[in-house]
């Protein structure tokens, strides 16, 4: 394992990132997100993806100084075109202004189309609850190959189609946060996995020719493999949900043939942020969310578990860990120390702290 200080760290995905035409502050933000990815122990959505951002930005696939543009605006509903921009940077930007509008309503109907892949959608989902704000998004994968299989179906139709649910607890508690694909992996772990030659879990993956396995490297074959819903027909469903809404309501589109799939991905989002102070007594609520965690910590954990644990915990204690630097395998590492010689920017070199 090699090792950087976040500083670092973040130095080098901001210099990288210029080195490709990415205007300063667009940089910024998406290697803040990216470092603060590899922090709360989510490898697979940090530095180590921007391998596959040179590749995507040097096709113009995606656009270097993409910013997003409001194209409807209601009040308490906003619509957005990512343009195609990192969307790492583009998700903060409409982010942002739909914790204004929600401070302003109590609720805000948030939706965003055409952006870049958006990242760990749980860093979206922890300004949210910083700003004492839930946040229920639901996000498409578009412009590239199907990877997921419907259930029942032996081969790929559909895509991760992530779901975010977030939000504040009370007395210090780190925050609420579920971030997860409808998929049983997500494609970057499948190929974090398969970097590392390590096995998926069982139930994740079929083969080309739709038979079940656990190597990761299945689903990068010729034809491919695919993922597999997580929890059979009911992930699937909620995959479902998730392409229609993101979608549709977008204006972005779905996985379907007609639509093109240029090898990209490109996120669609529907959003919805609510205060959850605006009606009844904020005292009671704040009582009542505690003492329902109390009452989870409180259960008898099974053998071999430490105690059980909420959705955000994860997180929470990976960021307390890694507080001032973060760790990268030796295989990213290499990935990381190539790029940015090929880029000539030899002064974002890794160096270990």
């Amino acid at each position: 394992m090699k090792k950087l200080s976040i500083a670092q760290a973040y130095e080098y995905g901001r210099r990288v990132l210029m080195a490709q035409g990415v205007p300063e502050d667009i940089a910024r933000d998406v290697a803040e997100h990216l470092v603060e990815s590899d922090r709360v122990g989510y490898a697979s959505h940090g530095l180590s993806i921007l391998t596959n951002y040179r590749r995507v930005l040097s096709e113009g696939l995606a656009r270097p100084d993409g910013r997003p543009e409001l194209v409807n605006d209601r009040g308490a509903m906003l619509a957005y075109d990512g343009h195609n921009g990192l969307g790492q940077y583009v998700g903060k930007v409409v982010i942002e202004k739909a914790i204004e509008r929600t401070q302003e309503h109590g609720q805000c109907i948030l939706t965003l189309r055409h952006s870049h892949h958006l990242g760990r959608m749980g860093h979206f989902g922890e300004m949210v609850a910083a700003k004492g704000l839930i946040l229920l998004a639901f996000t498409n994968v578009i412009n590239r190959a199907p990877t997921v299989a419907p259930f029942g179906g032996a081969q790929a139709c559909l895509t991760t189609n992530p779901l975010c649910f977030a939000g504040p607890l009370p007395g210090g508690r780190p925050p609420f946060i579920v971030d997860m694909a409808t998929s049983s992996i997500a494609v970057n772990k499948a190929r974090v996995l398969a970097a590392k030659g390590e096995p998926a879990p069982e139930g994740a993956l079929i083969d080309a020719q739709g038979n079940p396995t656990t190597d990761p490297g299945a689903l990068f074959t010729d034809p491919p493999g695919a993922l597999l819903p997580f929890g059979g027909h009911k992930g699937y469903a909620l995959g479902l949900v998730a392409e229609l809404l993101a979608g549709v309501l977008s204006g972005g589109g779905t996985i379907q043939p007609q639509h093109p799939r240029n090898g990209v991905a490109t996120n669609n989002m529907f959003a919805l942020l609510l205060d959850p102070q605006v009606d009844f007594n904020t005292d009671w609520r704040s009582l009542e969310v505690g003492a329902f965690i109390d009452y989870l910590h409180a259960c008898k954990p099974q053998p071999g578990v430490e105690s059980v644990q909420y959705p955000g915990e994860y997180e929470a204690r990976n960021r307390a860990i890694n507080a001032d630097t973060v760790e990268f395998d030796t295989r990213i590492w290499e990935g990381l120390t190539r790029l940015a010689v090929d880029l000539g920017v030899p002064e974002a070199l890794p160096h270990e702290g």
